[in-house]
């Protein structure tokens, strides 16, 4: 039996209705993925010509710039610095303050404990679920010690903004003299401490014999060979080898490519192999390096000495001053 015109139009408009409540969840499905890839959460892919081995806590200025809004930045330079002008939505920590303390023994520079931080970072309104980007004037040396703070008390996304503040601003990206109203939160550090990224003075003494294990002394080369000594004595770990951290990167302070990176390191020694152990002063240049070794260049066991020479030097441990 044929259906008339008006029939037709009726079928037609309930298929279509059917087809669009059908269709619903997929569209849904669909917008969610496409809001997703445009999120924090995704990772900067702009690193792939430098051969790196991840990448999931770098970003290039370029991401951030498209990201504004949707992280949390982290600038740890100097008051004045950031009063001059600094990444718009941007909070600002002394780093010193917040990353290090004297420890029961008298040791200075040491990792303070999870509540201290956690008290700094819901001062200047970061929750646990924020994706932190951390920066600093030029070449990420203490926003390095920020990241790797959080990492050991388990932040789940924190990061490095390559070049730092001096790439940021030489090259046209926003910046902003306005200071954000803060709304304190109430972070707290979830799980247990990854006490891997960690090592203790004992943990390098018995490193100097192992063949398996090396020291990387990041500090200048003068400091190594006991020329400029900053502590009771001067000197390095025997059997240590000196990388200076600022090798790592070139002179707009981006880090150098994978292939340049495992040439300045494997030339000492330091390959994937072997466990090592980074020190500088304070274990602040040394967490620099960690970044490079573990983030950058795939390093499955780096640990960070984290008395590093204030502790050593200060010490009757074992020196070499050739």
């Amino acid at each position: 039996m044929e259906t008339n015109s008006h029939e037709r139009s009726e079928i037609n408009k309930g298929i279509t209705n059917t087809m669009k409540f059908l269709n619903l969840p997929i569209l849904l499905i669909l917008l969610a993925v496409c809001i997703g890839c445009t999120t924090s959460n995704a990772v900067d892919n702009s690193f792939e010509s430098r051969g790196y081995a991840n990448t999931d806590k770098l970003v290039s200025a370029e991401w951030l710039n498209k990201n504004l809004g949707q992280v949390k930045i982290i600038d740890v330079r100097k008051e004045e610095d950031f009063i001059a002008g600094h990444i718009p939505g941007a909070v600002r920590i002394t780093p010193n303050e917040v990353f290090q303390w004297e420890d029961t023994n008298g040791v200075k520079g040491m990792l303070p404990s999870a509540d201290h931080i956690a008290t700094a970072l819901s001062a200047v309104g970061i929750d646990n679920d924020d994706t932190v980007i951390f920066y600093d004037g030029k070449s990420n040396l203490w926003a390095s010690r920020g990241l790797w703070a959080l990492e050991v008390y388990g932040h789940e996304d924190a990061r490095l903004l390559d070049g730092s503040w001096v790439y940021w601003s030489e090259n046209g990206y926003p910046t902003s003299v306005e200071i954000n109203s803060i709304t304190e939160t109430n972070y707290e550090f979830s799980g247990t401490p990854d006490n891997d990224l960690v090592a203790s003075w004992d943990e390098i003494l018995e490193s100097v014999d192992d063949p398996s294990k090396i020291v990387c002394d990041t500090r200048s080369p003068d400091e190594y060979v006991g020329k400029d000594v900053r502590a009771d004595r001067g000197g390095h770990i025997p059997g240590s080898e000196n990388v200076n951290w600022v090798n790592a990167v070139d002179d707009s302070g981006q880090f150098l490519s994978a292939e340049k990176l495992t040439s300045i390191y494997e030339s000492k020694g330091i390959r994937t192999d072997k466990a090592v152990y980074t020190l500088c002063q304070t274990a602040v240049r040394a967490t620099h390096t960690w970044f490079v070794l573990q983030e950058l260049l795939g390093y499955d066991n780096v640990q960070v000495y984290d008395g590093s020479w204030i502790e050593w030097g200060n010490s009757d441990l074992p020196i070499e001053t050739n």
